[in-house]
């Protein structure tokens, strides 16, 4: 950063509070020399998109144009924005034009010089006020850098309706000014944050919100909270708690209303997409301690506690015995180990859901109500399973309407990542198919229970079998015969097949969904039934690459006496391009495998 825009940094920072300046100087602050273009690009790039050349717009790129803080994605660049941005209506339907964004948020202003942030994401597109002057928007913006994501320890209780000044009060913070209008009030004491309303989250704007690291203050909050009013909601959030995932059938008795009571119990607060849920968060008497419990339909879902020892949480939802009668013990561990649960808010009768596929002229495959039957609300790794919950997701949904006919070639999707493009659906027959943001639908298993058999083997194998190869080439007959590992009938169909024994199994399949290619992929306990693999895979196909995981690699010269057992060509992202070949030396005492 050249001396002129340091300079220009210090009179910005020179404006904010002694805690904004040190937070946003801890989070990489800086003056981007692209974002303090002169101000006649700023009126260029508003002309040339039809837009008003508001003064506001102006007078925000002349305060802090340019600025950006590196940890928190944020950049001030009002040019750079109104390019690829258009501009929105404000809710009282005055023009706003972009002026920044940060992390999931694009930040515009209006005629009034009033901020407001957009989602990024293209689900909401309405704008919501949150800052009255660039200023305090950054002062906002540094409290909540300081509490957010939470640190280990660290616990977020949230309100419902406002009790901030209440809460400040009984715990002795003091009114945070620089970040403090008409929109959000923060109130602050050391580590202690609070305030009415989030300026970045849509769920939070109605609630008061506490960040602090100390049990003792948030115990001390609860009771303060609940003394302050009633018909009060709350919610507590910890980081890093202990997560114990048992079956329905461990979940011990809810607290007696006489326990609630005493512990001065505040009704839970239940977030976004956890409708229907109940239960209490409450402070028992003694030592420090936070409890809470969610219930849905009378069943206790989860308990979690808040003492001196940590955060630990007791999840009542684990799918054990719902997977048990559908799939292999293997496959069943192995969905285990991802937290396979099933969540009983995410689960919708026949009857719902037929409704529900009618509103999006999608077709009520038979495939798709008998996976919701059995395994609706399922979610194991970043996979949510069940067509009602993944569809009753979507935006926008339509209103009901008489349809004429409906096309059964419709895939259903029964399966979809939360974070992802990947998702699963079925077709009449009941075939699972694999889509993605660059895939066309593509056929993977002749049914879901198939599907569903892979996926836990898969995840069986990981956990279970240290060390694997990958051979492009179908060759898993061979090699299963080589190591002894009978057939798995319910993991094989015309797409792949499995064979397994303990310490070892193997899968191929027809094509691979990405780059339809055959493919073989072999996981072991010991390197000896590797190699076997290996030589055995070569043998039928002498010219396919492989890949080797969970093996160390040994670049020593081999020894003038040392036999290679394995040598063939590598493919897939090695860490070193030129390292083309692998060759395996030794024997059943020792093998050592050099990639070169």
């Amino acid at each position: 950063m050249s001396t002129q825009l340091a300079e220009e940094l210090n009179t910005i920072l020179e404006k904010l509070s002694e805690h904004a300046r040190r937070t946003l100087s801890a989070f990489g602050v800086q003056i981007e020399e692209a974002g303090r273009v002169d101000e006649s690009n700023l009126r260029d790039a508003l002309r040339s998109k039809g837009l008003p050349e508001l003064e506001a717009a102006l007078q925000f790129h002349r305060d802090v144009g340019g600025l950006s803080v590196l940890a928190l994605s944020l950049t001030f660049s009002p040019a750079r924005h109104v390019v690829h941005w258009p501009a929105r209506r404000t809710p009282s339907g005055g023009v706003a034009v972009p002026v920044g964004s940060s992390a999931g948020a694009v930040y515009f202003i209006d005629a009034s010089g009033v901020l407001y942030r957009m989602r990024a994401a293209p689900r909401n597109k309405e704008l919501t006020p949150v800052a009255t002057s660039p200023w305090t928007l950054l002062e906002k913006l540094a409290l909540l850098a300081g509490v957010e994501p939470l640190a280990k320890g660290a616990l977020r209780l949230r309100f419902r309706p406002y009790v901030g000044a209440a809460l400040a009060g009984a715990l002795g913070a003091e009114p945070a000014v620089e970040a403090t209008d008409g929109f959000h009030r923060f109130f602050r004491r050391g580590s202690l944050v609070i305030a009415d309303g989030h300026p970045l989250r849509d769920e939070g704007e109605r609630d008061t919100h506490v960040w602090t690291p100390d049990l003792e203050d948030a115990v001390a909050a609860l009771r303060a909270a609940g003394s302050a009013r009633g018909g009060l909601g709350a919610e507590l959030t910890t980081a890093a708690a202990e997560l114990q995932i048992e079956p329905p059938r461990s979940a011990p008795e809810t607290p007696s209303p006489e326990a609630l009571r005493e512990g001065g119990a505040v009704a839970l607060l239940a977030g976004a997409g956890e409708e229907g849920t109940s239960g209490h968060v409450w402070a028992p008497p003694g030592s420090p301690r936070l409890e809470q419990t969610r219930l849905f339909a009378g069943t206790l879902l989860s308990w979690e506690t808040v003492d001196d020892q940590g955060a630990r949480t007791r999840d009542f939802t684990g799918a054990e015995d719902t997977l048990r009668p559908l799939l292999t013990p293997r496959a069943v561990r192995g969905l285990l180990r991802l937290g396979a649960r099933v969540d009983p808010r995410r689960k919708g009768e026949r009857a719902s859901l037929e409704h529900l596929l009618s509103c999006w002229e999608l077709p009520a495959h038979e495939a798709a109500l008998d996976f919701e039957e059995r395994l609706g609300g399922l979610r194991f790794a970043n996979v949510q399973w069940g067509p009602f919950g993944i569809v009753g997701a979507w935006p926008d949904r339509p209103a009901a309407k008489e349809v004429a006919s409906v096309d059964e070639d419709q895939l259903v999707p029964i399966g979809a990542e939360i974070l992802g493009s990947v998702s699963y659906a079925v077709d009449a027959e009941g075939s699972v198919h694999l889509e993605d943001e660059h895939l066309e639908p593509t056929p993977i298993a002749v049914s879901w229970p198939v599907c569903l058999e892979r996926l836990g083997a898969a995840s069986a194998d990981e956990g279970e079998l240290p060390c694997s190869c990958q051979i492009k080439a179908r060759v898993g007959l061979a090699v299963a015969a080589a190591l002894g590992a009978p057939p798995v009938p319910e993991g094989t169909d015309q797409h792949a097949s499995m064979w397994y024994r303990d310490g070892v199994s193997v899968i191929d399949v027809a094509a691979d969904p990405y780059s339809r290619e055959p493919r073989t992929t072999v996981a072991a306990r010991s390197e000896g039934d590797l190699v076997i693999a290996l030589q055995v895979a070569l043998q039928a196909a002498p010219d396919a690459a492989v890949e080797v995981f969970g093996v160390k690699g040994d670049p020593s010269p081999p020894a003038p006496e040392e036999p290679v057992v394995v040598r063939a060509r590598v493919w897939g992202n090695t860490w070193d391009k030129a390292q083309r070949e692998l060759c395996v030396y030794g024997g059943p005492e020792r093998y050592r495998f050099v990639w070169r």
